[in-house]
């Protein structure tokens, strides 16, 4: 009996080391695979700071296009007329003075080889003839440097983010109404604010959007903007425009000041204590470094001793400035809430006119692509009333999609970053939406009056003024 005793715990001591053994080496290995598949594809669970990057391991998402219709009891009746996006450029190097020869190189193997081959491709002659630039655009390279960081300039990761974002459009559109009705000839306009980076990021996309569906579109010419707000005629000129902006950002510091906790000003004084964060007295700054020279960069953030900056820091500091731009536009009618009035005016006036040209031309259909900025997207989503994360991150983008119904006319629907957007908007309610969408006309009576009246003016041009 006591042998046998023996014999049963020896066989248990043998079944437990193999569950034990098999459980560590399992778990091994997991960490193995987790391991690899940060290396290849950054996670984390909540949206945070790295979400600025748009790292080009994480597909483009989003409701473009007219699938959402499929099923519809009203799906015969529409067919989408046309589109018009506003896009920010793509990942760049921060606007403080930047010292980096090869830091800018893609990080992956296979984006390096990426870049190569779309530098060839940009640089052709085919596609010179079929993207043209304004001749106040001319100066600039129709490709970012390969390798070296260059201050406010975009990246070689930063063009093929926006690469990526045309072939997704491409994928979302191509077989809509939009480009497949035979009977409908399309006008397509591009526009750039005269930087570097927006001009850039322009080329990529309409180069995978535009150029890889060439047989259905005229040689196009990249407009150049007078304004980083798009605006490409008198209607809508204030040379005075960025000494209003300087009176905002100075307004947007004091309230910065004024908000913050202690919390907040701690970590402003943790920024401030390190060399690269020393010239960065506004949140958007201290967001912008770290995202240019660190965070996009994939490089570890500066730490002393127990004293770090962490991601943690930045999402402390985008949550303020959030929360701040919501409150300086929604508490009082003043310059921030006229100048995000003004700012958005142009390209919502050049989507009024869309509207009309699709009434006025049955058989054409209509494309427009505003290549700007953060300041260019933040002020159409602020004037919709539509909520986000300021400031908005590279590659966002605003989509006006306008459909004809055969019997009830003409509808907008509005996208944020992929998502339907239609119901956050202010004067989009009620009886002017139906099928999911805003009545056309509903936009065409704010860009007349309505943004006039949250602007606290009579006209555009009483909105230009210090």
């Amino acid at each position: 009996m006591p042998r046998r005793v023996r014999l049963i715990d020896w066989i248990l001591l043998v079944v437990i080391f193999i569950t034990i053994y098999t459980i560590l080496h399992n778990e091994s290995d997991n960490e193995i695979e987790t391991s690899d598949v940060q290396l290849e594809k950054p996670i984390w669970k909540k949206e945070d700071i790295r979400e600025m990057c748009q790292f080009l391991e994480h597909e483009v998402t989003g409701e473009e296009g007219d699938q959402w219709v499929k099923g519809n009891d009203y799906e015969k009746k529409l067919r989408l007329r046309g589109i018009t996006v506003v896009f920010r450029h793509g990942e760049r190097s921060p606007v403080s003075k930047v010292e980096d020869d090869i830091g800018c190189l893609a990080s992956r193997d296979v984006d390096r080889k990426a870049f190569v081959a779309y530098k060839e491709l940009a640089e052709s002659d085919e596609i010179k003839a079929f993207l043209k630039l304004d001749p106040q655009l001319k100066q600039y390279p129709r490709v970012p440097l390969v390798s070296k960081c260059v201050s406010g300039m975009l990246t070689a990761e930063g063009a093929l983010q926006h690469l990526r974002l045309g072939k997704y459009f491409r994928h979302r559109y191509e077989k809509t109404k939009l480009f497949a009705d035979e009977n409908q000839r399309i006008v397509a306009d591009v526009v750039s604010s005269k930087y570097n980076r927006t001009v850039q990021s322009a080329l990529a996309f309409s180069t995978e959007f535009l150029y890889k569906q060439r047989t259905f579109l005229a040689p196009i010419q990249i407009k150049a903007s007078n304004f980083s707000y798009h605006c490409i005629d008198q209607s809508c000129a204030c040379q005075i425009h960025k000494s209003i902006r300087r009176i905002y950002e100075e307004e947007h510091l004091q309230q910065f000041n004024e908000m913050k906790s202690d919390d907040v000003a701690d970590e402003e004084k943790k920024f401030l204590s390190f060399p690269q964060f020393a010239a960065s007295f506004d949140p958007f700054q201290m967001i912008d470094v770290g995202l240019g020279s660190f965070i996009c960069r994939r490089k570890t953030l500066p730490c002393r001793l127990k004293e770090c900056v962490t991601l943690d820091s930045f999402n402390k500091m985008i949550n303020l400035t959030t929360s701040r731009g919501s409150r300086m536009f929604d508490d009082k009618i003043g310059v921030a809430r006229r100048l995000q009035s003004m700012e958005a005016y142009p390209i919502l006036s050049y989507l009024r006119d869309s509207v009309n040209k699709i009434r006025k031309f049955p058989h054409s259909n209509y494309i427009q692509i505003f290549s700007g900025h953060d300041v260019t997207v933040g002020p159409i989503l602020r004037v919709l009333g539509i909520p986000f994360v300021d400031p908005p991150h590279y590659t966002s983008r605003i989509v006006f999609e306008i459909y004809e119904h055969s019997d009830d006319g003409l509808f907008i629907r509005t996208l944020y970053n992929g998502r339907n957007k239609t119901y956050n908007i202010r004067f989009c309610q009620g009886d002017d939406i139906k099928y999911g969408m805003c009545k056309a006309t509903a936009f065409e009576k704010f860009v007349k009056e309505g943004l006039f009246q949250l602007a606290g003016v009579m006209e555009f041009k009483d909105m230009c003024y210090i």
